[in-house]
């Protein structure tokens, strides 16, 4: 049985890898439509490679990176009107596209560009204040870390 996500919310907060990203797999292998284990998987994979040396842990980044663009490619028509999907797989890939094998900046822009077109929160994301950002991202694991929110 996979891990729920209150405890997979822990392991990203602690920025327990590869605990954490084991946990989400398991739960997108239990449910290969759970949209949130995709877009939490594909967040933390950028994440967790782009940030190891940060963490100063020897983490697979190669794979992660891989296994990003695998992820891309299978969900992305799927999801191209989930605004979370986009801007997940968009910012990694926008700024880190030269980790990520066949990416490009223009593919994480062009996500960026849809996220904010299907959503006006992350058309709005930069000015609006910590408590709004808090309401969307709180208890979503690394979104909540990456966008400082701390945990109710």
């Amino acid at each position: 049985m996979p891990l729920g996500w209150n405890e997979i919310h822990q392991l990203e907060m602690e920025e327990s890898y590869p605990a954490a990203i084991e946990a989400i797999e398991a739960r997108l292998r239990a449910d290969p439509a759970d949209v949130e284990a995709v877009i939490r998987l594909g967040f933390n994979l950028w994440y967790a490679a782009h940030g190891m040396d940060r963490m100063q842990k020897v983490l697979p980044k190669e794979a992660y990176a891989t296994r990003f663009m695998e992820l891309l490619g299978a969900y992305r028509q799927r999801l191209a009107d989930n605004a979370d999907f986009c801007w997940a797989f968009g910012l990694g890939i926008s700024l880190f596209w030269f980790e990520f094998p066949g990416a490009d900046e223009a593919t994480g822009e062009a996500l960026l560009a849809q996220a904010r077109l299907l959503d006006p929160f992350y058309r709005h994301l930069f000015s609006m204040g910590q408590e709004k950002i808090a309401e969307r991202f709180r208890g979503r694991g690394i979104f909540a870390a990456y966008y400082a929110v701390a945990d109710a």
